[in-house]
């Protein structure tokens, strides 16, 4: 009877240790995430949390030194990561940050279509072919890795593409900002359809629209308007918050989601 008795001591004392466990288990640990413009700002915070989530990463940057310092960091901690340096203003550049993901994961579990810069310029000055670009990065690569990654989150039934946006895709835009103000629109007007499109298939949508932060945005904006305005997010919310932010609201049931403080009233207005 003794034994029996240290038996059953032994196995429920074993279930107990599972079910904590499993309680403390991150959803996030082992899940495979692509994040563009990862080597600074807002995309280099995720990256830092998904890394911290023992997530397996494929980081894509036009400037891929932030993100490989990252990479070398993560991998000396145990971690996964690799690197895909691409400008997404090229259409046949695309394919191989989705392509890198599987030939070193085999699934995509989180997209982050995060990258982006700002074209400054007002309606006299615009150059066609600067704002066809910025449309390139903004909004025509997001929908062509989210079409990617749909197909292939499809086969596994189940998948999440965050989008990048801004809360200047939900209000009128500010003098000299209309060409970034309109590929936030179109990224927001693209996956609000998108998502119902979707959901079916066990793929989730989220939508982040951050306000302000202490990126590199100003200083690699481009165009006629971008000279003298380098410095004006130097005392802006760090992204970090909003990168937090977006991770705590990933799982809720909100299709648009606004981080950081800058936000917040957009938040309360919707």
């Amino acid at each position: 009877m003794r034994i029996i008795h240290s038996l059953i001591v032994v196995f429920l004392m074993l279930s107990l240790s599972t079910t904590v466990n499993a309680a403390d288990a991150d959803p996030y640990t082992g899940q495979v995430a692509v994040i563009t413009g990862s080597s600074h700002g807002l995309g280099l915070e995720l990256a830092k949390i998904a890394a911290s989530k023992k997530m397996k990463l494929v980081l894509a940057d036009i400037r891929p030194e932030g993100s490989k310092a990252l990479a070398e960091s993560i991998k000396k901690s145990g971690g996964e990561a690799i690197v895909v340096e691409v400008d997404l203003a090229i259409a046949e550049q695309r394919p191989r940050v989705i392509d890198a993901a599987m030939k070193q994961y085999g699934r995509i579990d989180f997209l982050f279509n995060n990258a982006g810069y700002n074209y400054i310029a007002n309606l006299e000055q615009i150059d066609l072919v600067e704002a066809h670009r910025l449309f390139e990065v903004n909004y025509w690569a997001y929908l062509d890795l989210a079409q990617r990654a749909i197909a292939v989150m499809k086969k596994q039934g189940a998948g999440t593409i965050v989008n990048t946006a801004s809360i200047m895709g939900h209000s009128p835009g500010m003098a000299s900002n209309s060409q970034y103000s309109a590929t936030k629109h179109a990224v927001v007007a693209l996956f609000q359809a998108v998502e119902q499109e979707v959901k079916p298939y066990g793929i989730r949508i989220r939508i982040a629209s951050p306000g302000g932060m202490r990126t590199n945005i100003a200083k690699f904006s481009v165009g006629p308007g971008a000279e003298g305005r380098r410095n004006r997010a130097d005392n802006w919310e760090h992204p970090e918050v909003a990168a937090r932010d977006i991770f705590e609201q990933i799982p809720g049931n909100e299709l648009v989601i606004y981080p950081g403080s800058m936000a917040k009233g957009m938040r309360t207005r919707n």
